[in-house]
């Protein structure tokens, strides 16, 4: 027990509660996962009812780090990747980290970060990418100075890092199944920037589910909806599906915002969604509620949490194998799908 007038320290913290020094730690950082419950619960009494902090100076001087998580945002003026920066800043402040966040529009950003990180002593690495193909090798000087790294929806895998992805093939799959159950047999696609792997799985699960379903593939059908592109080519594209000799009856949209354009366009033409079109999106963006539109929702929150936790525990043990975590990618049905025309009263 601690002397009266000293300060107390994680010695004194894991005497008083008759566990090691490196379980309190464990505590401290969040790696609690395969802790027995009464002993979890028994080592926060203690910390709480001595309102104990780290000694963060020590720590570093120990260490040579800094108690700080870095965290690169591929996309910081998109809604998507900012939906998970509290969940990681709040669960990083929980287990004693500070969060320093980094936006790289590309590798050359990506490199810079990386310059940064090093300078500060990070303990660990977050990326949040796009699924675009990027030149890797900055990575290598992390892995090189022991800086633990997690990847979140980047392109490809990687042996030498734990990775956090999402099943793109499969969402678009569920949402043209769920079209067919409907009755739809006319479904397109606008699909997505051409270089980013996102593009091509969900044109590979479009295609599949027609097959899997017996519904014919027609070339017509998949038009543009590249979401970094001006609005207008989304437009442009929803006027040439709407225009064929036999329109659609159902549009997957690349992203919520673009679907956001589609269901304006059809109402434009004097048409309606779902009456005359079903409309379904990606990415579940919250700010587009008022929409009730169907979506394909991106994991990003959870993707988000687990990456902290695995990041925790790569820093507490870094010796454990890699792990390669695929998150559901759930279809939200609201209102703006429905049967096709010809199948309503």
């Amino acid at each position: 027990m601690k002397r009266p007038g000293k300060a107390i320290t994680i010695k004194d913290i894991a005497q008083e509660a008759g566990v090691s020094i490196s379980t309190v730690s464990n505590v401290l950082n969040g790696n609690s996962a395969e802790m027995r419950e009464d002993t979890l619960v028994r080592v926060q009494q203690i910390i709480a009812k001595h309102q104990y902090r780290p000694n963060r100076i020590a720590r570093s001087m120990i260490t040579r780090r800094t108690a700080t998580i870095g965290l690169v945002l591929a996309e910081i003026e998109t809604p998507l990747f900012l939906q998970s920066l509290n969940v990681i800043e709040r669960s990083a402040r929980l287990a004693g980290f500070n969060l320093l966040v980094s936006h790289a529009r590309d590798a050359k950003d990506e490199v810079q970060s990386v310059d940064l990180f090093l300078e500060k002593q990070v303990e660990g690495v977050i990326f949040l990418s796009t699924s675009e193909r990027k030149d890797d090798s900055h990575l290598e000087r992390l892995r090189e100075a022991c800086v633990p790294t997690i990847l979140v929806n980047r392109f490809g895998r990687s042996a030498h890092h734990d990775q956090v992805n999402w099943d793109n093939r499969s969402g678009v799959y569920n949402a043209v199944e769920y079209l067919r159950s409907l009755g739809h047999q006319e479904i397109a696609l606008l699909t997505g920037p051409k270089k980013r792997l996102s593009t091509q799985q969900r044109l590979e699960g479009y295609k599949q589910a027609l097959t899997a379903h017996n519904l014919p593939f027609r070339k017509e059908y998949l038009q543009n909806g590249d979401y970094t592109e001006d609005p207008d080519n989304w437009r442009t594209s929803t006027r040439i599906l709407l225009s064929l000799p036999r329109p659609p009856t159902a549009i997957i949209a690349s992203d919520d915002i673009v679907a956001a354009v589609v269901i304006e366009t059809v109402r434009e033409t004097g048409r309606y969604v779902p009456r005359d079109i079903s409309v379904i999106g990606i990415d579940d963006q919250a700010f587009l509620s008022f929409l009730s539109l169907s979506t394909i929702q991106l994991p990003i929150v959870e993707a988000g949490r687990i990456a902290v936790d695995m990041l925790l525990r790569r820093i507490a043990e870094p010796d454990i194998p890699y792990r390669q975590i695929t998150l559901d990618c759930p279809l939200i049905k609201r209102r703006t799908s429905g049967p096709p025309p010809e199948t309503q009263p």
